[in-house]
């Protein structure tokens, strides 16, 4: 029996694209690969033009530096995850970003998760343990158009 790579191509994108988290998957070259619909909601960006563009660009050209080092960190294992907090244009959104590694151990890719998060803000703001943090997204920080190079 053959196997329809095909199908099982679109049943795994119609997957990715259904779930309930907003999922950025970044190759070795830090180059999208993935973005979903949901991710594609949350960050107000249009998925389909966003994949193979540089991550660079879906952030502000003053961010490059330290998006660079958290991404070198990751395929260098000085950490093995990110998690923090991110309020995206007023969506409160929680991120873990980890890297993905084949069998001989070489970083292959780094996955972003994106949740909606403004229900454990709230809560947090309640009890009194919420730190206050910046808007994404916006002025030096906005994303930057995907077609643009990136040196």
């Amino acid at each position: 029996m053959a196997i329809d790579v095909t199908l099982k191509i679109d049943v795994l994108r119609n997957i990715v694209d259904n779930l309930n988290i907003g999922i950025v998957i970044v190759d070795s070259d830090n180059m999208i690969t993935l973005f979903n619909k949901l991710a594609g909601e949350m960050l107000q960006q249009e998925p389909s033009k966003r994949i193979g563009s540089s991550i660079l660009r879906c952030h502000g050209e003053i961010s490059e530096g330290p998006v660079l080092k958290m991404i070198s960190d990751l395929k260098n294992r000085v950490m093995d995850h990110y998690e923090g907090w991110v309020n995206f244009r007023g969506r409160m959104l929680f991120e873990y970003i980890y890297p993905i590694w084949d069998s001989k151990g070489e970083c292959v890719g780094i996955v972003e998760e994106l949740h909606d998060a403004a229900e454990k803000a709230g809560y947090l703001k309640m009890k009194g343990e919420w730190k206050e943090i910046h808007v994404s997204g916006q002025g030096e920080k906005s994303p930057r158009s995907p077609h643009e190079q990136v040196m």
